[in-house]
Formats: structure tokens, C-alpha cells, sequence
């Protein structure tokens, strides 16, 4: 029987039926998943619809696009953290210096809150990183002085930004993206980070692998990204599903006979 696993990062949209969505996955032995949260007024939703289900875990945070309008308020991400079981990190938070959604000095400012957060909460957090590397990497070494759990998320930077982020005691999390033919310096990447600091995701509805590109990404494609991983590290399928289940487990504090 394949080693189920764990979607650590998709979007729960408003149109998604999450009971449809995890039998979807489970039928492709995805057994677990952590639905983002990304700006304010969608997260107390988010939590109410994962509570009937265990298995679906949550984040809380304000995504880089977000960051212009959220009002400076923490306590409710206080009482989130603190009151729900499911919430099992701060995020989707970070800097996204690409399209500039809101401005970058905003962005540092929300980022730099959330990270406190992260820290006084104990949570881990979940960092979003997009043309800012050297800024994202100042912060997480002022906050967190490789202290405290964190990941980049949907990774796609070159190997030596991995490892400087490697280097602060960070984990490193794939997308479909190191399916796509043009994404040779991300494969790199992924060949450099070692199999006790490397995690999967879907990132979905966006970045569906192929064969799916171009259609609705689901948790349900996670096994196509774990494959391509595979087959680029050399290691075993079910060996490399197995050890980035249990890193997942391990950085969301999950027991292993939990969910």
C-alpha cells in the first residue's frame, strides 16, 4: 500500500467543495492538506468550513497581495492560534516584489508582524517569496535567527537562494512548477535541499503539473509532482513520499497517528 501524502499548501476557493476535494485526493493517496489563508475577511470562513474535516489543517495569515489592505489588527490571528486545532501555522505571509500588489514597504511591515507573530505563537510559518530574496532572507535572519520553523513555499528560485534559506534552518517546498520544461534553475534547486528539510505541495487551483498544465490544479495532483522529484533526486518514489510526509508531520506538530 503507497505511503499516503500531504499537500502542505493549496487555496480553499470559495466555489471549492472541500468534502469533494479530499475524496478526489484520497482516492490519489493524498491523506492530509493545510489550506492557506491569504487576506482577512476570508479566514474565519476558511475555518469553518474545514472544521468537519480532521484531516484538512489550516494557516492563518495576510499574502503580500493583502498586505495594503489589512488593518494592522493581530488579535483575531492571536485567538485563531490559540482556540483552533486545525490551525497549524501563520501564513500565507511574505514579500512579493513582482507584481506589487501593495506597496514593498507595506509589505515588510505585514511580513515583519506576522514573523512576531509566528515567534510568540510558536507556530511555523509559511513564507511566500517572489523576486525578493535578499529581502525576505534580512528579515527572517533579524526575526527569526535561525531560531524558529519555516518554509518557502512553491519554491522557485535558484539553488543558491536555496541554500542561503537552507543556511537560516528553513525547509523548502515544491510545486508543479519543477514539472514545467522551462524550469530547469527550480529542478536544480530541488536537487540541492536534503531530504530532511523538503516538502510538497500543489499550491492549488494554480501550477497544476503536467500532463494536467493548464487545467484547474487539485491536492489530488500531488503524486504527479512527488514523481518528477523523484525521478530527478534518483530516489524511490514511495522512499521519497514516505520522508517528506513524515517533514510535513514533523513541522505542523501533527502526531504520527494523528489526522
Amino acid at each position: 500500500m503507497p505511503a499516503r501524502i500531504f499537500d502542505t499548501h493549496f487555496h480553499l476557493e470559495p466555489e471549492d467543495d472541500p468534502a469533494a476535494l479530499a475524496a478526489a485526493a484520497a482516492a490519489a493517496n493524498v491523506g492530509w492538506f493545510l489550506a492557506a489563508g491569504a487576506s482577512p475577511h476570508q479566514t474565519a470562513g476558511l475555518l469553518d468550513r474545514i472544521r468537519p474535516h480532521p484531516n484538512i489543517y489550516a494557516a492563518v495569515g495576510v499574502h503580500p497581495h493583502d498586505a495594503a489592505g489589512f488593518d494592522g489588527n493581530l488579535e483575531p490571528y492571536h485567538d485563531w492560534a490559540r482556540r483552533e486545532e486545525q490551525v497549524r501555522a501563520i501564513g500565507e505571509i511574505g514579500l512579493d516584489f513582482h507584481y506589487e500588489h501593495s506597496p514593498r514597504e507595506t509589505q515588510l511591515e505585514v511580513c515583519g508582524d506576522f514573523l512576531r507573530l509566528a515567534r510568540e505563537t510558536g507556530l511555523p510559518a509559511i513564507i511566500h517569496v517572489r523576486d525578493a530574496f535578499a529581502e525576505a532572507h534580512e528579515l527572517l535572519a533579524e526575526t527569526f535567527a535561525g531560531k524558529h520553523d519555516f518554509v518557502l513555499h512553491c519554491f522557485s528560485g535558484s539553488p543558491a537562494e536555496a541554500e542561503k534559506f537552507l543556511a537560516l534552518g528553513g525547509m523548502i517546498s515544491f510545486t508543479g512548477l519543477i514539472t514545467f520544461k522551462k524550469a530547469e534553475t527550480v529542478r536544480a534547486a530541488l536537487r540541492v535541499v536534503p531530504l530532511d528539510r523538503l516538502m510538497f505541495e500543489t499550491d492549488s487551483p494554480y501550477l497544476a503539473p503536467e500532463p494536467f498544465r493548464g487545467k484547474r490544479n487539485q491536492p489530488a495532483y500531488l503524486g504527479k509532482i512527488i514523481e518528477r522529484a523523484a525521478a530527478e533526486l534518483n530516489v524511490d518514489v514511495e522512499e521519497l513520499s514516505a520522508a517528506t510526509t513524515r517533514n510535513a508531520r514533523r513541522f505542523f506538530r501533527l502526531t504520527q497517528d494523528a489526522g
